[in-house]
C-alpha cells in the first residue's frame, strides 16, 4: 500500500527552482549549481527562523513562569495580562 505524497515547502521550492533552469536555458551543471545555491538559502533561513522562534518561546515561558504576565491581544491593541 502507497502512503500518499505531501509537498513540503522543499518539494515546492525544487520544481520552481527547476522551471526557473529550464526557462534560463542552464545546463545540467548551472541548474544543479542554482539549485543548491537556492536550497541552501533556503535551510539557512529557516534554522534562523527556528532559532528566535525558539529562543521567543522560551522568553514567553520563562516570563509566564514568573508571573511578569503576557501580552495579550485586546481590540487589535497589545495590552499586558497579570495575574491576580
Amino acid at each position: 500500500m502507497n502512503a500518499p505524497q505531501t509537498t513540503t515547502w522543499v518539494n515546492t521550492l525544487l520544481d520552481r527552482v527547476n522551471s526557473l533552469a529550464e526557462e534560463f536555458g542552464l545546463d545540467d551543471g548551472q541548474s544543479l549549481r542554482f539549485r543548491d545555491f537556492a536550497i541552501g538559502l533556503a535551510k539557512e533561513q529557516y534554522k534562523i527562523g527556528n532559532k528566535y522562534g525558539a529562543s521567543w518561546a522560551f522568553k514567553r515561558a520563562r516570563e509566564e513562569t514568573a508571573g511578569l504576565g503576557v501580552p495579550a491581544v485586546h481590540n487589535n491593541a497589545v495590552v499586558k495580562c497579570t495575574r491576580i
